[in-house]
C-alpha cells in the first residue's frame, strides 16, 4: 500500500528471516523512504488537483512546465 509495488521474493525472504522485535517497523520505514512513497501517494494528491500536461480537448493545449508542480508534489510527499 505504501509503494504500489509488491514486495520482491528478496524483501519477502529478509522480512520473514528477521526476527527482531521491529521487522515491521523497519519495513515501514524502508518504504516510506522509497522515491515509489511519493511516487504512488502524489498520483492521488494530482488526480484530485486534476492536474494534466495538457488540456485533452479539441485543441490540446500542453503545459510544457507542468512537470515542475509533478515533481514538487512527489518530492514533497517522499520529504
Amino acid at each position: 500500500d505504501l509503494t504500489g509495488l509488491p514486495p520482491t521474493p528478496d524483501e519477502v525472504n529478509a522480512f520473514v528471516a528477521d526476527q527482531s522485535p521491529d521487522a515491521f517497523a523497519k519495513v515501514v520505514d524502508r518504504l516510506l523512504a522509497s522515491p515509489a512513497f511519493g511516487e504512488t501517494w502524489g498520483r492521488h494528491w494530482l488526480d484530485v488537483a486534476r492536474f494534466a500536461e495538457s488540456s485533452g480537448k479539441e485543441q490540446n493545449v500542453l503545459y510544457p512546465q507542468a512537470w515542475r508542480y509533478r515533481d514538487w508534489v512527489i518530492d514533497s510527499l517522499n520529504a
